[in-house]
């Protein structure tokens, strides 16, 4: 008997993640999990460039920001806790000095847009439906920064303004970014539990949904045994309905433990990557794995 219900992932054996070409992981934190493995198969990756964002308004927003130029100031920014910070991004981009602050974003953005020429995968990792909007202007925000639940309304974004968000991210890179091929959308398997189980599961189904939307509206025919230029990966569906047990969850019962996520991304290289690549990047974890052990 089997005690499990598997993903069909029939097994493409697609030449679309590379050793030689570029790849971008934007999004919620399960975008780092998936990049930092990327990067330990030798994969040259940029792992969640833009910092934590959860949803697809968030995504959209920082990705224009990045696409149309936009050059941050010190009068873009908040001071909070002994730090300045930006709306647009999560706390790993705040400092103690505005200046420094307003550099880091632009030059972490100047980096990405040096970029565009060679980008040539991008995986966008999609964690919730739900948007903090600051009060007083009714900006979307991408990261409260710890800050009095009273100045920020929760908007839970339909189907249509997630999938038109979707949309308009995928428009504005292949606008700039000429060798950009390959464009995979997966829905993060973090549990939000913080939002209550229910109102979770009307999220993650809210980003199925667009992403179902997008992918109908804009997905080009493939053939037979091959990838579309856009496509969805099952994350989410691989931890809730194959591994589907609490022993695949971290030790606060709503990450995906270190064996689940390890799991998802090889089911994930599976269909995205050739034989030939997955040998090289097993080849290359190994030499990685290594050097964690060299004598300094």
């Amino acid at each position: 008997m089997n005690f499990r219900t598997e993903i069909d992932l029939p097994k493409k054996d697609a030449d679309i993640i590379r050793h030689e070409s570029l790849i971008w992981t934007i999004g919620s934190c399960f975008a780092d999990n998936v990049g930092d493995r990327m990067l330990a198969d030798g994969f040259e990756t940029e792992v969640n460039p833009l910092g934590t964002l959860y949803n697809p308004l968030s995504i959209l927003n920082s990705v224009s920001s990045l696409v149309r130029g936009k050059v941050y100031t010190p009068a873009d920014l908040l001071l909070h806790e002994g730090k300045y910070r930006s709306y647009d991004f999560h706390s790993l981009f705040s400092r103690s000095s505005a200046q420094d602050t307003a550099d880091f974003i632009n030059g972490t953005l100047e980096r990405l847009r040096s970029q565009f020429e060679r980008l040539a995968t991008l995986i966008l990792t999609f964690g919730s439906a739900r948007c903090f909007r600051l009060k007083e202007t009714g900006q979307p925000v991408a990261n409260c920064h710890k800050q009095h639940p009273g100045l920020f309304a929760l908007d839970d974004l339909t189907v249509e303004v997630c999938a038109e968000a979707i949309s308009e991210t995928i428009s504005l890179l292949r606008r700039v970014c000429p060798r950009l091929t390959s464009i995979i959308l997966t829905v993060s398997p973090i549990r939000h539990k913080a939002y209550g189980l229910h109102a979770d599961k009307l999220s993650k189904a809210t980003l199925l949904l667009a992403c179902e939307k997008v992918i109908s509206a804009q997905g080009s025919a493939a053939s037979p045994g091959t990838i579309p230029p856009l496509s969805y990966f099952p994350s989410y569906e691989i931890m809730m309905d194959d591994l589907r047990d609490y022993r695949f969850y971290a030790a606060d019962m709503v990450h995906p433990s270190e064996v689940a996520v390890d799991y998802i991304y090889n089911r994930f290289k599976e269909v995205y990557c050739t034989d030939v690549t997955r040998a090289e990047a097993a080849s290359r974890l190994r030499a990685f794995r290594r050097s964690l052990h060299r004598p300094r």
